[in-house]
């Protein structure tokens, strides 16, 4: 129960983040925040659209993601339910390897 929330609530997130990314850039939020009128002299780096597009991109990156999770939601799940494996011991049979000194 514990590892489907785990990965619903990626999924979630992964798509919040994503839309949030894909819309905020070009809303009036972007346009009038606190950092424009704080220091001036990043208003044309942050209203470059380049950059704005860059940032889209990361958030269409990010609801592909999620999308991708919802496809193999049952794989995430079946390899977070499976119990990790001991390594298996070295084979120390009383000889000597390389690097090892008696």
């Amino acid at each position: 129960m514990l590892s489907r929330l785990l990965v619903l609530s990626l999924v979630l997130f992964c798509f919040e983040l994503g839309l949030f990314l894909l819309v905020i850039p070009w809303s009036a939020m972007w346009e009038e925040n606190y950092f424009l009128y704080r220091w001036p002299q990043l208003a044309s780096w942050l209203m470059n659209h380049y950059l704005r597009g860059f940032i889209s991109g990361l958030g269409l990156v990010d609801l592909g993601l999620s999308v991708w999770y919802v496809a193999h939601f049952r794989q995430l799940l079946a390899r977070l339910r499976q119990t990790p494996t001991p390594p298996a011991p070295s084979q120390t049979s009383g000889s000597v390897t390389r690097g090892e000194t008696t």
